[in-house]
């Protein structure tokens, strides 16, 4: 009888062992969001990481951290530093590295709407791109790729911005990538940078307008206290496009069943919902803005025609860029509008 104790004790010894071991055996992934836990992307990042968890059956949890541990230019750098697994990226900052993504940030290619956007972003660089491991060459795997809202101008001077003259006629902050690339061919001397530090520059009022960047952007990183007036084109100068990235390493790691899991929740679905909050965020800043008393403007035909001239050159460059790879980038600019207009 007491042997039969001893193997029975044995056996649930053995057993709690095992269980500790799976439980401990549960992959983490630790995740920075570089415009902190506040800003509305956390609505769609946070989520996921749950999601994760769920899909996964807590084989693979997400922990982000609570605050930013990398300068947004290096997120790429920070996670195959090992600093962070997962994090995301804006494209002016991979242009470098990556030509693929580049076409979500021409000017004046825009939807309006960032879930639209965003899904259709996914869809032509998923269709296009997403078979050349550009991304994985350098150490990451892309999960999801999505957009915010369009950028627009914006001017702490009384006369609103409404000609390629009355930014020369001021210090200007541009947008790092599209919108400081337009701005130099249009021979407006300005400084430019990610939008999370735009308000070091209009805080200590060194410059007074801005060239690219969201209403969300002005109450998020500028204060509404610092511009008199905006100007919005027809269609923006640019929609700001990210890819959320994991270490390859960690995603090499997972076996098939927890890779196919949280693709089918990462993607498409990222897209939608991080731009979904991206959209929401833009309704309650533009009524921020309009109880600060900031008059918003629509761009003259003159003013678009001035700014779509100097961006020309930007199309040029990626529709190259594209066909050294192989691919045709007007085919690409084509579809990603189709799947815009096609309402999803």
């Amino acid at each position: 009888m007491k042997k039969v104790l001893a193997v029975a004790a044995l056996a649930v010894g053995a057993s709690a062992m095992f269980g500790a071991t799976q439980a401990q055996a549960a992959e983490r992934w630790t995740c920075n969001v570089f415009t902190g836990p506040k800003h509305y992307v956390n609505k769609g990042l946070k989520p996921w990481g749950k999601e994760v968890a769920k899909v996964t059956n807590g084989e693979v949890k997400i922990n982000f951290l609570p605050a930013n541990a990398a300068p947004p230019p290096k997120q790429l750098n920070g996670i195959v530093a090992g600093t962070f697994d997962c994090a995301f990226i804006f494209h002016a900052f991979t242009a470098k590295q990556a030509a693929g993504p580049g076409f979500g940030i021409l000017p004046f290619l825009n939807s309006g709407s960032a879930v639209q956007g965003g899904i259709a972003y996914w869809r032509a660089w998923n269709d296009n791109f997403g078979d050349k491991k550009e991304f994985d060459k350098l150490g990451v795997k892309v999960l999801s790729m999505f957009q915010f809202g369009g950028v627009h101008f914006f001017t702490a001077k009384d006369k609103p911005i409404n000609s390629i003259a009355d930014m020369k006629s001021q210090k200007m902050w541009a947008l790092a990538g599209t919108s400081s690339k337009t701005m130099k061919a249009a021979g407006v001397n300005h400084v430019s940078g990610p939008a999370a530090r735009l308000g070091e520059f209009t805080q200590t009022k060194v410059v007074q307008g801005i060239a690219g960047i969201t209403r969300g952007g002005i109450v998020n990183f500028a204060g509404v206290q610092f511009p008199k007036h905006g100007t919005f084109t027809t269609q923006s100068m640019m929609m700001p496009s990210f890819a959320w990235m994991v270490s390859k390493k960690k995603w090499e790691s997972l076996n098939g069943d927890q890779k196919k899991a949280i693709a089918a929740i990462s993607g498409e679905e990222l897209a939608r919902n991080i731009g979904k909050a991206s959209d929401d965020f833009e309704e309650v800043a533009k009524d921020k803005l309009a109880k600060a008393g900031i008059k918003e403007h629509r761009a003259s035909a003159a003013f678009e025609a001035e700014l779509e001239k100097a961006a020309k050159p930007q199309y040029d460059a990626w529709f190259k860029r594209a066909q050294s790879m192989g691919v045709d980038g007007k085919k690409v600019v084509e579809q990603y509008k189709k799947f815009v207009a096609s309402g999803s």
